[in-house]
């Protein structure tokens, strides 16, 4: 007798990375993940300048407000505003069309980090806004089925763990205790998957941020 056909097609589970959404996603968050050099370059000082928190003030203010100035040329200006879309396309999503670019928003999470929080727990915070909410968007845009608020459990659990990473590397490196870095990574996946009204880049930062300053500060 011969055996019975299966109910249907295997699902591929890395067909989600061949959808044209994905890679659209991905080239966005790509972009978003690559500002981790300015937590590791706060952290490391690699470069002669800037060194310490009056010069890192400095060089945020100035891509800040670079940053800011474009957006509005860009909002206001029907012929740059189509030079942005020609050449960016999708990688602008709808409500930043007439809005503040992520970007824009996470260079004025990293000035506000910078003022307001030692610079070993403004360093901490952005790196939870960078890896959690990027790793978040890739996987619940490839993945996520179980909805919440708008988003997905699936996505919040893949902001988790990379939060998670990022908070091992800061405790075995010595920059900051495990127990501030594991609430700082619980507080940063939380304020990701909730609806807070306030853009993800600055909210997370924040209250990480704002956690992580409560239960740390240098001797």
């Amino acid at each position: 007798m011969p055996p019975s056909p299966p109910a249907g097609p295997a699902r591929d589970p890395l067909g989600p990375l061949r959808s044209t959404a994905w890679l659209t996603e991905a080239q966005r968050k790509a972009l978003h993940i690559s500002f981790i050099v300015l937590p590791l370059a706060l952290l490391y000082e690699w470069l002669p300048w800037p060194r310490g928190k009056g010069e890192w003030r400095w060089f945020l203010i100035g891509l800040t407000l670079a940053a800011i100035a474009i957006d509005v040329i860009r909002i206001h200006d029907h012929r740059v505003r189509r030079f942005f879309i020609r050449f960016f396309g999708e990688l602008i999503r709808e409500h930043e069309r007439f809005n503040l670019l992520g970007s824009t928003y996470l260079l004025i999470a990293a000035l506000l980090a910078v003022e307001m929080f030692p610079p070993r727990v403004a360093a901490g915070a952005l790196g939870f806004t960078i890896l959690g909410d990027g790793v978040a968007a890739l996987v619940g845009r490839g993945w996520g089925r179980t909805r919440f608020f708008k988003k997905s459990f699936e996505g919040a659990a893949g902001g988790l763990a990379a939060c998670l990473g990022w908070a091992a590397f800061l405790a075995t490196t010595g920059v900051l205790p495990w127990s501030v870095v594991l609430v700082g990574a619980l507080v940063a996946s939380l304020v990701e998957l909730l609806p807070i009204p306030l853009d993800d880049n600055l909210g997370i930062t924040l209250f990480a941020g704002y956690a992580m300053k409560l239960l740390w500060m240098p001797a």
